[in-house]
Formats: C-alpha cells, structure tokens, sequence
C-alpha cells in the first residue's frame, strides 16, 4: 500500500516527556503479516537504522519480546539505509535496503539472530519466507 498522505509523515513524533529512567518507548518501522508458500501466516517486523548505526540492545530485546508471543512463525529484520536506495531526495526505498541481521523464529521454537554471509535486501529476505526456502 502506497503512502497516502506524505505530508503527515513529515511529522516528528515525540515521545521525550515518557521516559521513565532507562525505560522509553520504541517504535515499529515496518510490520505485517504475509504468507509463506502453505498459505500459513508469518509475522515480519523491521526496524530501520541509517547505515552505521546499530540497532539498541533495549529494543532488539523488546521486539524479540514481541515476535515470542506470536502465535506462528516471526521474523524481526534489522535493516540499514544508504543513499544509493533513495528514491529522490526525500523517500526511501525499502524494498532495496540492507538487511544487516534478522531473527527467525519458527512456529513453535525458539528464535535467534542471524547475521547473513552475503547482501540480503528487505525484498529478497521476504520473498524468501514466502518461497518456504
């Protein structure tokens, strides 16, 4: 689904006057539920960081947290992004970018971080969940 209303997205969310101590709230960059090749659900989580900067260990832990309690196979992608997947000055494609590491959770087990030994991007990393590869 395309963006409707970009001028809203211009829009800075401020969650500074929450904070309680260590404790803050996190965001969802992108989230949805697709299928893989048996029609089963599989929840896809992803949190997009500018190339170079790491994914907090506060955050991994709360969508690790998260992606546990689904009921069916999750994935949470760490994703990174750079100029050269910009469309335009302003829009990110993310279908394009980097997928630096990924948590897999099969239906039923327990779930871990994986670091790919080669370029993945968000679109490759997906079409492959939904291949059953």
């Amino acid at each position: 689904m395309a963006i409707k209303n970009w001028k809203e997205k211009e829009l800075v969310m401020d969650f500074s006057s929450m904070y309680d101590d260590n404790n803050h709230p996190s965001d969802i960059d992108l989230f949805f539920i697709g299928q893989d090749k048996e029609g089963r659900d599989v929840l896809i989580v992803g949190e997009m960081k500018y190339e170079g900067h790491l994914i907090k260990y506060g955050q991994k832990r709360l969508l690790e947290a998260f992606v546990e309690k689904y009921n069916g196979t999750a994935i949470i992608l760490y994703i990174t992004h750079h100029a050269n997947v910009y469309d335009g000055e302003t829009r990110v494609d993310v279908s394009r970018c980097t997928v630096e590491e990924y948590y897999y959770r099969p239906d039923g087990k327990t779930g871990k971080w994986v670091t790919p030994r080669e370029r993945l991007t968000v679109r490759e990393v997906i079409d492959t969940y939904r291949r059953g590869d």
